[in-house]
């Protein structure tokens, strides 16, 4: 575990960044134009919040940034103590009462502008933490189901294009969609920055692969696994029409109840009483790894 120092600035209104060894303010933050990022879309990301100061499963999500720089063969040279020590600092050398953190690796410079040669860069940025509309959470949210079939969906990258257009389509469709929905052959797998689960019959069901694993979504599974409620298997879009709850999943998201897919009205159209339910775990939870003090 890591300790997070008592000592934070003040803050100001600009956020500091962190690019590739020095720290600057975000409006000087800038990568060279013969990236791989910009010329290739070649690169990993992570995003996570702090809850009390504190990031949030800090831990599993540069694991999971490791794990997304292996599969897309992106050199990750820094090891997960050097990332954590990065991360910290940065965000207290930002000051904010709470904090949205992204990590970005990109691809460096490449060979004839293509193959990458191992000299990526790193870059942490970290903002003032905005909650939703709270009416997400007491009123419930739109979604819209897209066919989406993505390539390696498992690794977090920068190519969010997939995402981009159905996120356009959804908008088109529905304007107050927040999310776009996957599908795929038609099953129903996550949304464009999001997990999703919904209850049958007074069970939670959530895909069990096909996706990209959120750590907001393992730490849902820990909570309804202790209380039994729980399985991991398709859904197909006829199941997500019918459920008598849904629920999206994300770091910045949380856990916000779904009350419209596509034209179809879940649960009456308001939240349920096990998202409820739910909602209130996590918050308890979510308090409690505030008040802990230190970064896991």
């Amino acid at each position: 575990m890591y300790g997070l120092a008592n000592e934070v600035s003040d803050g100001g209104s600009m956020s500091v960044f962190y690019v590739n060894g020095e720290y600057m303010d975000e409006a000087d933050a800038s990568i060279p134009a013969t990236d791989l990022a910009i010329l290739r879309g070649y690169g990993v990301f992570d995003a996570l919040r702090t809850y009390s100061g504190i990031p949030f499963q800090l831990r599993a999500h540069l694991m999971r940034l490791q794990r997304s720089a292996a599969m897309i063969e992106l050199n990750l040279p820094w090891d997960i103590e050097e990332l954590a020590d990065i991360v910290l600092a940065t965000v207290e050398r930002n000051g904010f009462p709470e904090s949205s953190i992204r990590i970005v690796v990109t691809g460096g410079e490449g060979e004839r502008s293509f193959l990458p040669r191992g000299d990526s860069r790193l870059l942490v940025m970290v903002y003032p933490c905005e909650a939703p509309p709270a009416n997400w959470y007491t009123e419930g949210v739109h979604v819209v189901t897209v066919e989406q079939h993505r390539v390696q969906p498992e690794a977090k990258t920068i190519n969010y294009i997939p995402g981009i257009t159905a996120q356009l389509e959804a908008n088109r469709r529905n304007p107050q969609a927040i999310e776009a929905i996957y599908l795929a052959d038609g099953l129903v797998s996550e949304g464009t920055r999001s997990n999703t689960f919904i209850i049958k019959e007074d069970r939670w069901i959530t895909p069990a692969d096909g996706m990209l694993l959120g750590v907001t979504r393992a730490e849902v599974i820990k909570l309804l696994t202790a209380d039994g409620l729980l399985e991991l298997r398709d859904i197909s879009l006829d199941e997500y029409y019918s459920a008598d709850e849904i629920i999206l999943t994300s770091s910045t998201k949380e856990v916000a109840p779904v009350v419209m897919v596509d034209d179809v009205i879940i649960g009456g159209g308001a939240p349920g009483a096990m998202t409820k339910r739910l909602m209130r775990q996590w918050r308890s939870m979510t308090d409690a790894y505030g008040s802990a003090g230190v970064v896991r």
